[in-house]
């Protein structure tokens, strides 16, 4: 696992400066602090830092072919290296390390830019060709790594693992992107292929660019896609067991490391299947880690240490309070952009606390998306005979009931929950389901971006439908099973994740982000994984020889945080600050102040529950101050 920065001349061959380049590479060193390294060429300069988990010794990056004319930077794991690696030698390639990078080297010198087709793991990479003056930029088929690309005024391409690797280059154009920042008051993230910055773009999951000097750059290319459309004839006990092969046989490819390896566990099914089938292939007792909190509706330690005896893991615990959100400005500056996900502060605690005993951790990150686990599903699964009501009545009665249905004061309450459904009742079906995404409607992001009025106009759901219509799932459910998939798993999730272990130092693999995993069970009736009644029934199935029974019922809970009370608490003077000095930290004037103060003085009084944007113009104060200095 590493961090990679990079910069190509896209007009001559002006060799960059390499004290630039280390600068980049030195943006990055939380992402590989066991070494560092740069190289240069005519028209191109790499840099790299390595967390070195596979060939230690030998796997030393940037990394050249034997003749030099390929240098390759690479974030990630290849899990299928060692087949590779034997097949090209009896193709006569030589090898000189036992890095898995290497084998992607040589791999290239037979297929060119369909390299990547052929990888199986997580990654992200550029290798600069200079016999053809090109370089390679690619991203995994799942979007587990990131990739941020930009050009700048003096005719560069410029590259890296995060955006402020990015920021670190003085001609790059800072100019924002107000869409993507409509976008993040949305859905509390930037979605790709946009950036919060004109000149940046963040490369889409399952896509590749080929930049060639002398010649414009087009759209990246889109290399892989999950496909929906062939439905096996299966039973559901069939489906069950090849299914709890295929998870086994991805939790396995995931054990190979020469550093210490343990695991999250939430006590969540997806997590405890993780952990129960790692302990199926270790002798020693997987080490586990969760974070819990004070408050009884966010903390699941119990449920965590009910698996780990049930399993027999080495388990530990550490508790959150709100004085870690100080943490948030170091993950702020590693994001380089707006980012309002609550759950990013409990995934960077529980990084850095399981980091203090092992280099890699594996995840139950994607189980929901892949086996259908969020309420919206079972909604949406609902919403199919809702519609049978005219849409007049439907949006009638909602309003009805909405008007006497006391607001919500607090966060994940049986009142919230029935709210944003009544909602979502009275919608069509892209936008009942835009309903339990959004953080703010858009109404209300109109009015609080009204300095800069007209920039909302329903960018990601202009992109969904465009995504819907294009996508490869005929079930109503089953497309926006799809769409979280290729949108929001690793818009937010991955990255998310990417981030906060990052900032540690430590590896994160999740096994159910399995290629052959997940196209077999893209295959399968939406039947099997969820409905009006249920969810996750295919992972249920697989996890009750290995669970208790508790564990595979127990409804899902999301890694948040107790926003709406920290800000009441804790957070109380933070809260009141993002009105009251909101024309020192935004600096830009892109915000309403009537707005800002109305939402602030509600939720303060409790007469409403605006958690979750406050957090997000928390954590955008928190970007203003630590990443956009203009």
């Amino acid at each position: 696992m590493c961090g990679l920065a990079g910069i190509f001349d896209l007009r001559e061959e002006r060799t960059p400066d390499e004290a630039l380049l280390a600068g980049m590479g030195q943006r990055l060193f939380h992402r590989g602090p066991d070494e560092g390294g740069t190289a240069t060429g005519p028209g191109w300069g790499l840099a790299s830092r390595r967390l070195a988990i596979i060939g230690i010794s030998d796997g030393h990056m940037p990394m050249a072919n034997e003749d030099g004319s390929l240098r390759l930077v690479f974030n990630g794991e290849i899990y299928n290296h060692h087949a590779l690696r034997e097949r090209l030698r009896q193709r006569g390639h030589v090898f000189r390390t036992h890095a898995d990078t290497e084998v992607i080297l040589h791999l290239y010198e037979e297929r060119g830019a369909a390299v990547v087709e052929e990888l199986e793991g997580m990654f992200a990479l550029a290798l600069v060709d200079e016999r053809q003056g090109t370089v390679l930029l690619a991203r995994d088929r799942l979007g587990q790594k990131p990739l941020h690309y930009g050009f700048t005024s003096d005719g560069f391409l410029v590259f890296g693992s995060e955006l402020q690797a990015l920021l670190t280059v003085p001609t790059l154009p800072r100019e924002l992107e107000t869409r993507a920042l409509a976008d993040y008051f949305g859905l509390g993230y930037v979605p790709a292929p946009r950036s919060i910055y004109r000149a940046v773009r963040q490369l889409p999951p399952g896509h590749r660019v080929l930049v060639r000097r002398g010649q414009e750059v087009g759209p990246a290319e889109r290399w892989w896609c999950l496909d929906y459309s062939p439905k096996l004839n299966l039973s559901f006990a069939d489906a069950v067991e090849r299914t709890r092969e295929l998870v086994d046989q991805a939790v396995a490819a995931r054990l190979e490391s020469e550093v210490p390896l343990g695991a999250f566990l939430s006590g969540g099914l997806d997590s405890s299947v993780v952990v129960a089938c790692m302990q199926r292939h270790l002798a020693q007792p997987v080490r586990s880690f969760t974070i819990g909190f004070a408050e009884a509706r966010y903390d699941e330690r119990d449920a965590a240490t009910t698996v780990a005896r049930h399993v027999g893991t080495d388990h530990h615990e550490r508790l959150a309070e709100p004085a870690d959100a100080a943490l948030l400005r170091q993950l702020v500056r590693h994001y380089g952009e707006p980012y309002s996900d609550s759950s990013l502060l409990p995934t960077a605690l529980l990084s850095r606390f399981t980091r203090e005993q092992v280099t890699v951790a594996l995840s139950g990150d994607g189980g929901d998306e892949l086996f259908g686990g969020y309420r919206r599903y079972q909604f949406m699964a609902l919403h199919r005979y809702l519609r049978l009501v005219p849409g007049p009545l439907r949006r009638g009665l909602a309003r009805l009931l909405l008007a006497a249905l006391p607001a919500e004061r607090a966060g994940r309450t049986k009142r919230g929950e029935l709210r944003r459904s009544l909602a979502a009742f009275a919608q069509e079906p892209l936008a009942c389901f835009a309903g339990f995404q959004e953080i703010l409607n858009r109404d209300v992001t109109s009015r609080l971006l009204a300095p800069v009025a007209g920039s909302w106009t329903g960018h990601y759901l202009e992109d969904w439908e465009r995504f819907l219509a294009a996508g490869t799932a005929s079930d109503p459910v089953e497309r926006f099973l799809e769409l979280d998939t290729a949108c929001y798993l690793p818009d937010d999730l991955h990255r998310k994740v990417d981030i906060a272990s990052m900032a540690f130092s430590i590896e994160v693999r999740a096994p159910f982000m399995d290629r052959a995993l997940q196209e077999f069970v893209a295959t399968l009736p939406r039947e099997y994984k969820c409905g009006v009644r249920y969810r996750k029934r295919l992972l249920q199935a697989i996890g009750q020889p290995l669970l208790p029974e508790s564990i595979c019922q127990r409804s899902k809970r999301g890694f948040g945080v107790p926003v709406a009370e920290w800000l009441r608490g804790g957070l109380r003077d933070e809260t009141r600050a993002l009105a009251g000095d909101l024309r020192s930290w935004d600096r830009r004037g892109l915000l309403d102040p009537a707005t800002v103060q109305t939402l602030v003085d509600d939720h303060l009084a409790e007469r409403q529950n605006h958690a979750f944007v406050l957090w997000a113009l928390f954590c955008l104060r928190l970007w203003y101050e630590e990443v956009d200095t203009l």
